[in-house]
């Protein structure tokens, strides 16, 4: 998947400061995000044109499915990380983002495999997942 310039830009622009704040926090400032969703859209659809309206609906998906998940088990993954994956839909395809989403799982199904092995963490301790949606994105960008 290669990026263009701009998408790479406004991806990293997001991602890196989200990710620190993950880390430190475990918080996303989900008014910030919810704020940048229009504004990330519109200028994808300035610079790449207009794309049809169901493909570019689905691009969406991903994230309500993950806020969906978010709500139902109370938070087991974060409303945050829900907003995230929209913001990844304002900006990149469909295929995409589910490449993405499903790296950021298995790398942090690793991470937390290799944690909890070396008795750093238990089954139910939290990881922030933002940082794992950014690598995610740069080994996709990669790929």
């Amino acid at each position: 998947m290669n990026y263009t310039y701009w998408q790479w830009a406004i991806l990293m622009a997001i991602l890196i400061p989200s990710s620190i704040f993950d880390l430190k926090t475990q918080k996303i400032s989900c008014w910030f995000i919810i704020g940048i969703l229009p504004c990330a859209a519109m200028l994808n659809t300035l610079l790449f044109g207009v794309p049809l309206f169901f493909e570019y609906l689905a691009r969406f998906y991903p994230g309500i499915a993950i806020l969906l998940v978010a709500h139902f088990t109370k938070e087991c993954i974060g409303y945050g990380d829900g907003l995230i994956c929209l913001f990844l839909g304002s900006i990149l395809s469909l295929r995409f983002v589910l490449m993405i989403i499903l790296t950021a799982f298995i790398l942090a199904a690793i991470f937390g495999t290799i944690m909890m092995c070396l008795g750093k963490m238990k089954g139910k301790s939290r990881l922030p997942f933002v940082p794992f949606i950014m690598l995610g994105v740069l080994i996709c960008g990669f790929i």
